[in-house]
């Protein structure tokens, strides 16, 4: 403020001694070229002002998008609770695979099926609607092909049950190319089969979404200590 007023005294001070001396209309612009500078510097200064101005409310913007992310502690909670869950699914999500890539279609699918679905309850307060839909179908997968291969296997020798046996077989097959994505016709390899179910899961829980939110709060956190 101070500036200002020096400034605004500087130019009122130039441009009335230029217009009331008696002299000159060259003197007169000599006289008044003090008082264009300070209108000049007020110009400049209130452009600085401006500029400043804008630099803190990002800053305080930033720090507001911290805040809120980093220091809710009910934001904390729940992505901490999230992270739980991934983790633990993801671990159910490897052991699955090894198994029906080490046994095939097996009515162990049941119980791993199970397992996915305590996880889910047990974490219930922290899933989204999309979450669990998304993941519905690859838990029924394997429900379907557990509870089809558990029949297969209890009617084994028995004819009455062979149309239906015959369609089960197949409903079991389908089952474990969808789960383990194997392509009609190709030769299943364990390890990229692996790596693509679990990208699949990685897309649906968010995983890749979380990491980058985390990446964007250190970094909004180290803006704000670092401006």
């Amino acid at each position: 403020m101070k500036i200002y007023i020096a400034l605004a005294t500087l130019a009122i001070c130039s441009f009335f001694v230029a217009y009331t001396l008696p002299t000159d209309e060259m003197l007169k612009g000599i006289y008044a070229s003090p008082g264009l500078l300070a209108l000049f510097g007020v110009l400049y200064q209130v452009l600085r002002d401006q500029s400043a101005h804008e630099r803190n409310l990002e800053i305080q913007k930033r720090q507001q998008v911290f805040n809120i992310g980093a220091t809710s502690h009910m934001a904390n909670v729940a992505f901490d609770k999230h992270v739980e869950f991934c983790e633990k699914y993801m671990q159910e999500v490897h052991e699955t695979v090894s198994t029906l890539f080490r046994e095939g279609p097996t009515d162990k699918a049941l119980s791993h099926a199970g397992n996915f679905h305590t996880l889910r309850q047990e974490y219930a307060a922290w899933l989204t609607d999309d979450i669990n839909e998304n993941l519905f179908p690859f838990e029924q997968a394997l429900r379907s092909l557990g509870a089809g291969e558990h029949f297969i296997r209890q009617t084994t020798g028995a004819p009455q049950y062979q149309e239906q046996r015959s369609k089960h077989i197949d409903k079991v097959y389908k089952d474990f190319s969808k789960i383990l994505t194997i392509e009609e016709g190709a030769e299943p390899d364990p390890v990229v089969a692996t790596e693509v179910v679990k990208k699949k899961v990685r897309d649906i829980l968010d995983i890749e979404q979380l990491v980058q939110l985390r990446k964007r709060l250190i970094e909004e956190a180290n803006n704000a200590i670092n401006t």
